[in-house]
């Protein structure tokens, strides 16, 4: 049976289904964006024949259905969102799993680098095991949801047919553990001792080095075979066999992995190899951290069914904090160093696993950002207006962008997607590359910018919304409507775009495109601009151009801007 993971703050205000009218509104604009005038006209008609068909039908169903989930402590969409992420059958590296790379640097190297990680991570994993985790409030002082904390405390997704399982691990401090990976082979580790405690630095630092001492690499990869997806796992995982059923109920019960690379350098190149080659995460646990023994490279491999990047970035904030000098810790010298974990009969095919993930290209790009404006601009709009001119300068046309918003401020609330591609702001690109732009065309394209943010952080963007009108439909009809199954190109996901937005937890993020000729485009605001990290496919048509005129595009932006009197404040 899925267990699903906690709801852990049920006191937050209830997330309200938006209305059907201004979602299709919004869907409206949004395609009108994306379309000629055909295409804008068919997703006219589709949207009319929806309104007066079975929308209405479905959209009682849907707020009689977010009330009685509201009581329980959850909200109309995360039951079937989780479970629409559980029935993903393709290996999640390339399809949902996201890898970023942390802010967490020291002075150490090799063992001694390795155990401060691990105090400062471990810290903040057994304040969950201990359910002492700190109540988490965002910029503006309001609380949010604690749901992704649980996977802190260990847990894994499980293969399984149709739809994985998501399994808890055991409740408590007390004697846990960690899987350390390295050179292939899988190391459980005590982290905590009989008083619930992190263990001494002696303690951790003995454990790692007798890892790190066994220098014959495995015959085969522990892990390497968990990059292969649900579809071919959920027959033929080897904890279907009794006598692995214990090797896989300790990487269950372990608060997380991490995996030492000798090689591992500062460079992204080495990002693109640890998100995507098997054998350098434990792909179904919900965090795999990554550590370079000699620099300060480290990131965290994420299974995003259940955790969110913001609520990952405050663990990180929290674990820069922690004061190594002054931890709680214990020793119990009866514990082992190091147990090996092995899987007999572990040979699979990766032959065409490698064959794609080899076709994966990342490159970085640094591009003008000005800190100097004539009048307070969000940063993420001018940077997917960056986004839309390159692609204007690429591909002569502006397709979809999708950014995840943080709503954990609703109960049992994740994230929704803001679609910023819209009618104003392709009207001021495409008029910019013309030299035609006009400072009205400007503001225009950023207030539709900021209402689009306003509408996604209250829960009132559409996406989520027609994924359950959707399902609902399944039963009730109404799933196979033109508005969900035609001219749907609103709905594309051609740039995947995420940030960090002002936590400086992380330093980049990788991910594979959601859609074989899109990118995934992380930006990062840098003290010499704005880096971009973008992230396709091999044989995706332009790419190299779409990179190259990031930076041009940046360029023709901020020159248009220093046009711009300034507005003084009176």
């Amino acid at each position: 049976m899925r267990t699903y993971p906690h709801h852990l703050t049920t006191d937050l205000p209830v997330l309200p289904v938006p209305r059907l009218d201004e979602s299709l509104e919004r869907y409206r604009k949004s395609a009108a964006a994306v379309l000629d005038a055909s295409g804008e006209a068919d997703v006219n008609q589709a949207i009319a024949d929806f309104a007066i068909g079975q929308a209405p039908v479905l959209q009682q169903t849907l707020e009689e259905y977010g009330q009685a989930l509201s009581a329980s402590g959850s909200n109309w969409m995360a039951e079937q969102w989780l479970e629409h992420a559980l029935r993903n059958r393709q290996p999640l590296l390339l399809s949902s799993n996201v890898t970023y790379q942390l802010n967490l640097p020291t002075d150490a190297t090799r063992s001694r680098r390795v155990v401060e990680l691990l105090q400062r991570i471990g810290a903040i994993h057994i304040q969950q095991a201990k359910r002492a985790t700190p109540e988490e409030l965002d910029a503006d002082g309001r609380r949010l949801s604690m749901d992704s904390w649980a996977c802190f405390n260990g847990g894994i997704r499980t293969p399984a047919a149709d739809e994985d399982l998501w399994m808890r691990a055991g409740a408590g401090a007390t004697y846990r553990t960690i899987g350390v990976l390295h050179l292939g082979r899988m190391w459980e580790v005590p982290l905590t001792g009989s008083e619930g405690k992190l263990l001494n630095a002696i303690q951790l630092r003995s454990s790692i080095e007798h890892v790190l001492s066994q220098t014959q690499p495995a015959q085969s990869s522990f892990a390497g075979f968990s990059t292969l997806g649900s579809a071919i796992l959920a027959e033929q995982a080897p904890w279907r066999n009794e006598a692995h059923r214990s090797t896989f109920d300790r990487l269950v019960n372990m608060l997380f992995t991490i995996t030492l690379d000798p090689n591992g350098e500062e460079d992204t190149q080495t990002l693109l190899r640890w998100a995507f080659h098997p054998g350098n995460a434990w792909v179904y646990k919900p965090i795999s951290y990554q550590a370079s023994l000699d620099t300060n490279m480290l990131t965290a491999n994420v299974e995003h069914s259940v955790l969110e990047a913001g609520t990952l970035a405050t663990a990180v904030t929290r674990m820069q904090q922690v004061d190594t000098t002054t931890l709680d810790t214990q020793s119990e010298p009866t514990l082992p160093k190091a147990t090996e974990l092995t899987w007999r009969d572990n040979a699979y095919g990766l032959t065409d696993y490698y064959t794609k993930a080899n076709t994966l290209k990342t490159e970085r790009v640094l591009v003008r950002r000005d800190r100097h404006l004539p009048y307070e601009m969000r940063n993420d709009a001018l940077t997917h207006l960056i986004l839309m001119i390159a692609q204007q300068l690429t591909f002569g046309t502006v397709r979809a962008h999708r950014q995840d918003v943080d709503m954990r401020h609703f109960r049992a609330g994740r994230t929704d997607t803001l679609r910023p591609v819209t009618l104003e702001a392709v009207s001021f690109v495409q008029h910019l590359v013309r030299d035609k732009a006009t400072v009205n065309q400007l503001h225009a394209a950023l207030n539709a910018h900021d209402e689009g943010v306003e509408a996604t952080v209250n829960g009132q963007a559409f996406d989520r919304h027609f994924f359950m009108l959707q399902h609902i439909g399944a039963e009730l009809g109404g799933a196979n409507a033109a508005l969900f199954t035609e001219h749907t190109d609103a709905l594309e996901d051609f740039l995947t775009v995420s940030s960090a937005g002002a936590s400086e937890a992380f330093i980049r993020a990788i991910a594979a495109p959601l859609v074989e000729d899109g990118f995934h485009v992380h930006f990062t605001p840098a003290a010499a601009g704005t880096e971009f990290l973008v992230t396709w496919f091999e044989g995706t048509p332009q790419a190299e151009a779409l990179y190259r005129n990031l930076q041009p595009a940046a360029e023709l932006l901020y020159d248009f801007i220093a046009t711009i009197e300034p507005i003084h404040s009176s």
